[in-house]
């Protein structure tokens, strides 16, 4: 009988980072281990989400600073401008209106940035989803064999405290450089990266197949 090829592993088998978290069903997570009932743009069949990342909340600090002296600007800023205060009463409630309807645009532009940007790591590949507006955004793909360093990168006293920084992927791929910043645990995605390398390379050894 011919041989059969060497079955792939679990990925919480040679993935010590994996093995010590639990599945996550929470979409709202910034850090998803084996994220549950979700697949991404473009995702191959067989292919496995391992790990989906997206910016610390955080990170939205200044922009919510920012949301909220938008919003009482018109009560902090215009009994200061003296042309306002000759205005008819209606006119003013126009104008108020219709800068609180730009702040809100802000802020949910804002909110949706941070919830569809983020990095996808996979069994197969790395994922890079930029949002630079609703209606532009940019996918950058490198396959995990192609990855030839990681560094990481924690800034500030806070970020330290709260354990977010940045994750640099150098790799031999059309893009040499990923950079992923502001997210949680960054040490746990380097060497996640780091043993998903390795067991590509004991993969090749083995002649296992996925």
């Amino acid at each position: 009988m011919p041989s059969s090829s060497p079955s792939p592993r679990k990925p919480e088998d040679y993935s010590q980072v994996l093995a010590a978290e639990e599945p996550c069903d929470n979409h709202l997570h910034a850090f998803m281990a084996r994220p549950q009932n979700m697949r991404y743009e473009a995702q191959q069949d067989g292919e496995q989400i391992l790990l989906f990342l997206r910016r610390h909340p955080i990170t939205n600090l200044p922009w919510i600073l920012l949301a909220i002296f938008m919003i009482l600007a018109p009560f902090l800023l215009l009994p200061f401008f003296p042309p306002f205060a000759i205005l008819p009463v209606n006119f003013k409630l126009v104008l108020m209106l219709v800068w609180w309807l730009f702040t809100s645009g802000f802020i949910i532009e804002k909110l949706l940035v941070w919830f569809f940007e983020s990095f996808i790591i996979t069994d197969e590949r790395m994922i890079d989803v930029d949002f630079y507006s609703l209606v532009y955004k940019r996918v950058n793909y490198a396959q995990l064999e192609k990855i030839e360093d990681v560094d990481t990168q924690t800034g500030g006293v806070l970020f330290s405290l709260m354990d977010v920084g940045s994750v640099l992927v150098q790799t031999a791929a059309e893009i040499p450089q990923f950079e992923i910043s502001g997210i949680p645990h960054p040490s746990k995605v380097a060497k996640l990266l780091n043993e998903l390398v390795q067991e590509e390379q004991q993969e090749k050894i083995e002649g296992r197949v996925r």
